[in-house]
């Protein structure tokens, strides 16, 4: 659990940075991590193989820059959750708070701090946020995260963009232990399921905080989008249709079985099996519980008129 503030110590943040070609977003959203006000920072890099400078931009900022410390690309990840989950296992293990950092947004400036009293007044070992995209046009709009967390949300919606996250010391722990298990041969694919699923069925607090405090840059290039309009519409029910989330679903009830507290455990199991079958009954029975596996309403519906239906 997080540890209560020393009066006058101003709370060190360790902040994994992801990076693949991303050389002309890069220095604002650097620039925006360092002005972080009421904590201490200090920035772990992580290059993917960038073919457009960024990694060197990176070594030439490190020189100036004492806060920074590129580590050493030990060759292609092939994937930002793959970078990420590289990072969580070379990063410094005896720190305090940790926080992810993608490459192309701009962080407002109490966003670290706001996090650490959020975590160390609600003893929640990870914290997130809504988010407010944007685009090069000027088109502004929030992205809701913080809909109440429901009993299995975390099988099948993250908590917010990973960019968000403040995590606890013990929950980064707890992240490299399953990677360097033998289950983790084939991890999620996308690194801010996989701390949400860890935290939650281990019984440990994650708080979904209202305030927007990552500005997020929409472009051709994201990896995963703020999920508006047909375009994204149209690609999600593509990858339900694949059986893709389905799939995701079947990997993250397992992860949650493993590290489960006696509370949450007969439950999982059960929604294990029902996650397997395709049969009927198997569906109307997941279909029930719909309004436990998403967050905001309108997205329950969704989900139970698509598992019924056989398509999820």
């Amino acid at each position: 659990m997080p540890a209560d503030l020393t009066p006058g110590v101003l709370p060190l943040v360790t902040v994994l940075l992801a990076t693949h070609n991303g050389r002309r977003w890069l220095p604002e959203q650097l620039d925006s991590v360092l002005a972080q006000e009421g904590v201490e920072v200090e920035i772990f890099a992580r290059d993917d193989i960038s073919t457009d400078g960024t990694a060197e931009w990176l070594t030439e900022r490190a020189t100036a820059e004492p806060r920074l410390t590129v580590i050493p690309s030990d060759g292609a990840s092939g994937s930002a959750a793959a970078n990420f989950y590289r990072l969580v296992q070379l990063a410094p293990r005896d720190r305090e708070y940790y926080a992810f950092c993608d490459q192309d947004d701009i962080w407002i400036p109490a966003k670290l701090a706001s996090h650490v009293r959020l975590s160390t007044a609600l003893g929640a070992d990870g914290v997130s946020s809504n988010v407010t995209s944007f685009t090069a046009n000027g088109e502004r709009s929030l992205i809701r995260k913080d809909f109440p967390q429901r009993r299995f949300d975390y099988l099948l919606e993250s908590p917010g963009p990973g960019s968000t996250f403040l995590m606890s010391n013990r929950l980064m722990e707890l992240t490299r232990r399953y990677l360097d298990s033998a289950d983790a041969t084939k991890p999620p694919q996308y690194h801010d399921w996989l701390l949400y699923v860890l935290a939650r069925a281990h019984g440990w607090i994650w708080h979904i905080d209202a305030v927007p405090t990552v500005e997020y840059r929409q472009h051709d290039a994201n990896v995963m989008g703020a999920n508006v309009g047909a375009r994204s519409a149209f690609s999600r029910l593509s990858l339900v249709r694949e059986q893709w989330h389905r799939g995701q679903a079947r990997l993250l009830v397992r992860i949650a079985l493993g590290v489960a507290d006696e509370a949450h455990r007969s439950e999982l199991h059960r929604m294990r099996e029902l996650v397997d079958q395709r049969s009927i009954r198997a569906r109307f029975a997941l279909a029930r519980r719909a309004s436990q596996l998403r967050r905001r309403p309108r997205d329950q519906w969704i989900i139970a008129l698509l598992i019924i239906a056989g398509v999820w």
